[in-house]
């Protein structure tokens, strides 16, 4: 993904999310699933406060929403989303919120605009979904309904009605007058400076014929002077610039002596070169710079193709971000990539020892609280079972200790009745029997207080364990970044292994290169005696000719060349120095003559040029008039022809694909229809087309209610696909409501597209298990660098919310590939 990606949600004590939650969100797919009431759509509701500052369709009833946003009797919560880079330029990485019952602070990622822009256009929430199509083609009274005020920005056609208002004062003079009062004065100055410019060019032309005549004698005097390039006076020449040459071509009889000396040094270099004997040395070192350029270039191709070096830079430079001291291509292809392998494999296991770890002491603490209330449970029971047996043998004990002393005979010394009427025995025999059934009572009790024993020491186990249980713990955060760079890892790992040829023909290539360059270096040095003249000739060509010896076929030619130039110097310095004196003069009259010339000219000038300027505006002020009513009417034509263009074979034919590839079998498919009414007013409604091509009613009335949820969905994603890309970010709330298998299958599908092919990142809540686990498969990573999180919400045994990711990377099917 080349845009700016969601990186990370971290959620505390928001709605029905109590506790602190962190949710992974850096991979192009984002898979959020959890059961009714579990908080899937609090986390899109706090993923939209992070980025725009307010829940959209909850703020449009008004602002008391945000009373209720905090989790019940936890006293305040907090809000944080992160970003991998800005969005545009300046922009922030991080939106935070701060809320309790009584305050709401802010502080968004996007601004008002961008706010906007993703929530009418990159989030579907669930509770808009079922009333998408009833919110567009709303229609009040006094204002336009939300689909025509989206055609309006879409199409522009605000500007164009603003461009027929604003052209209304041109149709009348007078209406011209009164907004631009210079109007009038514009009129009256051009008069005056039509005289003023009349009066300038009789000046000028007197000026002209004077400094005409001047330039005949200095032309003449120029003339005299000759040479191989006799100077000429003409309108363009620069007189300053002669002057100054002039001058310093009298310096330059005192110059002879120089140029003399230059004249000899240029001979003796000649001779000098002409005495070295011929070598093709150079012819050599050629052939070696040939091939050092062909070897450096082999590999900085092979660095720069996308499937090779550049590949393998990339992959090292990512783990590089990780781990500082890996070594760069550039101290070796295949060195760089077994130390990035070895330390990005290396970071795979250690993470999944970590998580692993994590797992295992979230287990055991959960079963020693299991252990625990069980163990509490069960010894409350035993604590009430024997506080009562206890107090029926108290009891019985002490009746049966004061009746036996005065049983006598089978009279009840308790009710004087006789007992042998009741045919069940003798009355003794029967008090035995309650003493028997007594000590059963205190056998039971014994059983009863051993049983309470164990618990107890079953529980003091359990509690001691639990203090050490947590040490192999981590923190939310640390489980969902751990589970992210896990899987980076193990894709860079597995791009590292599959990039090992590529190393290996890196370590070719650079040798070979390094190879070719020493060569070249052995055979310059080699060539150091017979070039050491070549920094002397260079001065001194420069020095006569002004160009180096190298834009001439050869050495000798180019000193050839210099010696003539310097016998030519010296002759002309002689030839013309006595009539330079009376040049100068005669310059001297002749700039004074231009300057005043060039005064009249720019007077003249500065008049004509305002002259220009007030009949251009006084005569575009009339072509405006004239043209004001042309405009107006080209701006309702152009408004009609954009409204055709754009909704009818645009807008339209994108919302009939989408659905039509959700819905294959439905006979009626959704359409805007643009209506113009009086006073070229447009404004949008929803129709159906029969496939036919036949009008039908609304989707309301024509299409069934999983339909009606497709088409809702389709028009979001066609509106959605129909603006400019602005934010790569596409977030829908349960999307999949109603619909059948056939519908889901291609939704998924359509998904692929928008994420894989369009480049999106998409962020979906779903509650259905069986939808969750297909979409994770559909979406799953089909090529290196893309990836997934799959992200469950549950609740853990305190009733905090618990967010469990899973990142997916591409992993090669060996199979196939075998």
């Amino acid at each position: 993904m080349t845009g700016p990606r969601l990186k990370s949600l971290i959620i505390e004590n928001f709605r029905s999310l109590r506790g602190k939650v962190v949710i992974p969100l850096d991979a192009q797919v984002v898979l959020v699933h959890g059961t009714n009431g579990m908080g899937k759509t609090s986390v899109l509701s706090a993923l939209e406060l992070g980025l725009t500052g307010k829940i959209a369709h909850l703020a449009a009833d008004g602002e008391g929403y945000k009373s209720y946003l905090t989790t019940l009797d936890s006293g305040g919560g907090s809000i944080s989303l992160a970003t991998s880079a800005p969005h545009c330029e300046g922009g922030r990485t991080e939106g935070t919120l701060k809320f309790n019952d009584e305050t709401f602070t802010p502080a968004p990622l996007l601004d008002a605009r961008d706010g906007r822009f993703f929530a009418e256009r990159c989030y579907l929430p669930q509770a808009t979904l079922g009333r998408l199509l009833e919110i567009y083609d709303d229609q009040k009274t006094d204002s336009t309904s939300p689909l025509t005020q989206f055609v309006k920005e879409l199409l522009g056609l605000d500007p164009l009605d603003a461009l027929v208002d604003g052209l209304d004062p041109a149709f009348n003079v007078t209406r011209i007058r009164r907004i631009a009062p210079d109007y009038r004065r514009a009129e009256m100055l051009k008069t005056s400076l039509q005289e003023q410019v009349g009066k300038s060019d009789r000046s000028i032309a007197a000026a002209t014929a004077e400094a005409e005549a001047r330039r005949a004698r200095v032309n003449e005097i120029l003339g005299n002077i000759g040479g191989n390039a006799p100077l000429i006076v003409t309108d363009e020449t620069d007189l300053s610039a002669m002057r100054a040459d002039i001058r310093s071509a009298q310096d330059e009889d005192r110059g002879l002596s120089d140029l003399s000396r230059q004249r000899s040094e240029l001979r003796g270099l000649l001779e000098r070169w002409q005495s070295l004997p011929s070598d093709d040395a150079s012819r050599d070192i050629a052939g070696k710079e040939r091939t050092d350029q062909a070897a450096s270039n082999s590999f900085m191709l092979w660095r720069s193709d996308e499937r090779t070096g550049n590949a393998l830079d990339r992959a090292i430079d990512s783990v590089r971000s990780a781990f500082s001291d890996v070594p760069s291509l550039d101290d070796g292809p295949e060195k760089a990539r077994s130390e990035a392998l070895r330390r990005a494999a290396g970071e795979e296991k250690r993470l999944e020892s970590l998580l692993a770890t994590h797992a295992a002491a979230t287990e055991n603490i959960e079963k020693l609280n299991a252990v625990v209330q069980r163990s509490s449970s069960r010894i409350e029971e035993l604590n009430k079972d024997l506080a009562s047996s206890a107090e029926d043998a108290r009891s019985l004990a002490s009746a049966l200790a004061g009746v036996v002393p005065h049983i006598h005979g089978e009279t009840c010394p308790v009710c004087d009745r006789d007992f042998a009427q009741q045919d069940v025995g003798p009355l003794s025999s029967h008090i035995a029997a309650k003493i028997a059934s007594l000590t059963s009572e205190a056998g039971r009790l014994q059983a009863l207080a051993a049983a309470r024993a164990e618990e107890s020491a079953r529980l003091s186990k359990a509690q001691r364990d639990l203090l050490g249980a947590g040490n192999g713990q981590l923190s939310p955060e640390d489980v969902a970044t751990y589970t992210v760079r896990k899987a980076q890892m193990a894709d860079l790992a597995q791009q590292l292994r599959n990039l090992e040829v590529v190393a290996q023909e890196g370590v070719r290539l650079l040798a070979a290169s390094a190879n070719a360059r020493q060569t070249l270096v052995l055979a310059r040095r080699r060539d150091e005696l017979s070039v050491s003249m070549l920094p002397e000739i260079e001065t001194a060509v420069q020095a006569a000719l002004g160009q180096s010896p190298s834009a001439y076929p050869e050495i000798e030619a180019a000193l050839n060349e210099a010696v003539r130039a310097t016998e030519a110097k010296i002759a002309a310095a002689e030839r013309v120095g006595s009539l330079r004196i009376e040049a100068l003069a005669e310059l001297d009259s002749r700039i004074r003559d231009l300057e005043k010339l060039r005064t009249l000219q720019s007077e003249r000038d500065r008049d004509q040029k305002r002259l220009t300027d007030v009949e251009k505006a006084l005569k575009n002020v009339e072509t405006s008039r004239g043209h004001a009513k042309k405009v107006s009417e080209a701006a309702d034509t152009v408004r009609s022809e954009i409204v055709k263009k754009v909704f009818s074979t645009s807008l339209n034919k994108v919302w009939r694909d989408l659905f039509v590839r959700l819905a294959p079998s439905e006979q009626f498919v959704p359409a805007f229809r643009l209506p113009t009414g009086s006073g070229g007013k447009v404004e949008a409604i929803l129709e159906t087309l029969h496939r036919s091509g036949k009008a039908s009613g609304s989707p309301g009335a024509m299409l069934s209610q999983g339909n009606l949820n497709t088409a809702a969905l389709t028009l979001f994603l066609a509106l959605h696909l129909s603006v400019p890309v602005r934010m790569p970010w596409l977030v829908l709330d349960d999307p999949v409501q109603s619909m059948d298998d056939v519908h889901t299958a291609q939704f998924a599908a359509l998904l692929r597209t928008l994420a894989k092919g369009m480049d999106r990142q998409i962020i979906i809540a779903v509650h259905e298990r069986a939808l969750f686990d297909y979409l994770t498969l559909e979406l799953s990573p089909a090529f290196p660098g893309d990836s997934l999180i799959a992200v469950e919400i549950t609740r853990n045994f305190d009733g905090h919310a618990v967010a469990m990711p899973r990142a997916f990377s591409f992993e090669e099917d060996r199979a196939i590939a075998a």
